[in-house]
């Protein structure tokens, strides 16, 4: 089998118009907020009920998608998401808003389960880490580019156009999938003797990605807030620095790919990458000049790109057999999720209780945590 190069291109345009469902809704909360009657709370449920979806069933759905063929899985969730996006179009009011945004968290689930597991099928295993340390980037780069198209509609009655745009991306994205990728045996993994063992092994892994996600969102979330009380900058100021700083992410993971074709494991990657990270953030609330604070957020960013990239090339390897990557990418997505959602509202609590300036000791232990998770990785063996 050789890789099949357009396929991974297409399928990783799926996820970054699957991660674009997360970034299309900030730009137009104060819009909701004022022509459907949201409170500021209901606006941020709009935002965070995709991955609240993910946080509760994407095991589930890793089992499911084993089970229907990861192609077939993966057209229903571009399917459920474009609905759900022309339901967002014709929202009156807060219930169908949600109840819409919650699809869409269904439909972003099977995606992002299924889409590297169709990856890893269809890639050589020579490809694997440059195809799946790829497939790390989609979310910054989503959530960055339907943020940026998504503002120019948050005027007026615009946010009507931006869902209604959106679906018809996701018709598109839908049509392609449906063409280039038919539901074939090679594309789906025997449902019979699903291995089972690889669960145990792939624990550590999932709760080192956990500590990333949790650190990443919780950052990104409220760094802004930092800059702008601790620090004195505007608040469309402080955003862009963290908003340029997040997608520092990208680069960082592709690094990854590099370091794996030379050698280095990806678990000592995950390892340094959280470490390294959270120390530069450390370093950064310290009260370094501004310019430094910023350059140690941005690099920490950059840095903290290498765990995402790394922990999705670890899933073939870790799984052991193909017939455990969707379920073991359903439980990357499960503490991912979680890890995003407990995220902003841990580091502010602890903020609120004990201040900025110690903020650097919880960052640290989350991250030492995640580092020994990731260390604790063993690779199954392989049975004849």
């Amino acid at each position: 089998m050789r890789t099949s190069w357009p396929r991974i291109a297409l399928l990783y345009a799926v996820g970054v118009i699957a991660a674009g469902q997360l970034g299309v809704v900030p730009p137009l909360v104060p819009a909701l907020q004022r022509d459907l009657g949201l409170s500021l709370p209901i606006g941020g449920m709009a935002v965070s009920i995709v991955t609240l979806v993910g946080a509760g069933l994407g095991l589930l759905a890793g089992h499911w998608c084993e089970t229907v063929g990861h192609a077939r899985a993966l057209q229903i969730g571009l399917l459920v998401m474009a609905g759900a996006a022309g339901l967002c179009a014709m929202a009156d009011g807060a219930i169908l808003l949600l109840a819409a945004r919650g699809l869409a968290g269904v439909g972003y689930l099977l995606v992002v389960v299924a889409a590297p597991s169709l990856m890893a099928a269809i890639a050589e295993p020579r490809h694997h880490a440059i195809t799946l340390s790829l497939w790390g980037t989609f979310v910054p780069a989503g959530i960055a580019l339907a943020g940026l198209l998504a503002a120019g509609f948050a005027n007026g009655t615009g946010w009507r156009s931006a869902f209604a745009i959106d679906a018809a991306i996701l018709a598109v994205a839908l049509v392609a999938t449906l063409l280039a990728l038919p539901v074939a045996r090679d594309l789906k993994a025997p449902v019979e003797a699903r291995p089972s063992a690889a669960f145990g092994t792939s624990m550590p892994l999932a709760v080192a990605f956990f500590c990333f996600a949790l650190l990443f969102l919780a950052m990104a979330g409220l760094l802004p807030a930092y800059l702008v009380q601790q620090r004195g900058l505007g608040a469309e100021d402080a955003g862009r620095i963290i908003a340029i700083a997040t997608a520092l992410g990208i680069p960082g993971s592709l690094a990854a790919a590099w370091l794996m074709k030379r050698g280095a494991t990806p678990a000592r990657l995950i390892a340094i990458g959280l470490v390294a990270s959270s120390a530069l953030a450390a370093l950064s609330l310290t009260g370094v000049a501004l310019p430094v604070a910023v350059f140690g957020f941005a690099m920490a960013f950059a840095v903290g790109g290498l765990v995402p990239a790394a922990t999705f090339a670890s899933v073939p390897l870790v799984a052991g057999d193909p017939r455990a990557i969707g379920p073991m990418n359903g439980l990357i997505a499960q503490t991912g999720s979680l890890g995003s959602l407990a995220g902003p509202p841990v580091l502010a609590q602890w903020v609120h209780a004990l201040g900025w300036p110690t903020s650097p000791v919880l960052l640290l232990a989350v991250a030492i945590l995640g580092a020994s998770a990731a260390l604790a990785v063993r690779l199954p063996k392989l049975s004849s």
